[in-house]
C-alpha cells in the first residue's frame, strides 16, 4: 500500500531556488515539512492538488518590513502570504517593537510600527513570547533596534 501524505501536490512546475531551470514534479508534505519531491505517482495524499500548468516556488523572504507589531496584531498576515511571502524580517531601520518603554507619544520614526499601546515589550524575551503566542502565519526573523525609553 502506498504511503499516504497529508498533502500531495501533483505535476507542478517547480522553481526550487537553486538557480536551475523549472522542472515538473510532485511534492509531498507531512505536517509542516516537505518530505519528498519528484515522481510520486505511487504516493497518495489525504488532500491532493492537481497543479499541472501551475508554478510552485519556495516562500519569499521580505527582508525589509515594519511588521513588528503586525505579526502580533494581525497574525494571519494575509497581505504577505497572498504575495508568497513566508518570512518577514522585523526590526529594520534601527527601530523595533522591543526593547521599548514608552511614557507618552511614539517618537518618529517608531510610529511607523504602531501606537503607544502597541509598545508593551520592555525586553526582547517579552516580544518573542508575544510573537510565539500570536502564532503568525509567517516566519519572523528579528533585528533588535536601539533600546528606547521615551517620556513626555
Amino acid at each position: 500500500m502506498p504511503h499516504q501524505h497529508d498533502l500531495l501536490i501533483r505535476g507542478a512546475s517547480l522553481i526550487d531556488g537553486s538557480g536551475r531551470d523549472a522542472f515538473v514534479a510532485d511534492v509531498a508534505i507531512d505536517g509542516e515539512r516537505i518530505v519528498a519531491v519528484g515522481d510520486l505517482a505511487e504516493a497518495r495524499g489525504r488532500e491532493e492538488i492537481a497543479a499541472a500548468g501551475l508554478t510552485l516556488t519556495p516562500g519569499f523572504i521580505d527582508v525589509h518590513t515594519h511588521d513588528d507589531i503586525n505579526v502580533i496584531r494581525t497574525p494571519e498576515m494575509l497581505p504577505k502570504l497572498s504575495q508568497g511571502v513566508t518570512t518577514v524580517v522585523v526590526g529594520n531601520c534601527g527601530i523595533s517593537a522591543s526593547p521599548v518603554s514608552l511614557d507618552g507619544e511614539v517618537p518618529d520614526p517608531m510610529n511607523l510600527l504602531g501606537r503607544a499601546e502597541d509598545f508593551r515589550y520592555p525586553t526582547f524575551a517579552a516580544y518573542a513570547e508575544a510573537v510565539t503566542t500570536a502564532r503568525p502565519g509567517v516566519n519572523v526573523a528579528a533585528l533588535i533596534g536601539t533600546p528606547v525609553c521615551a517620556a513626555r
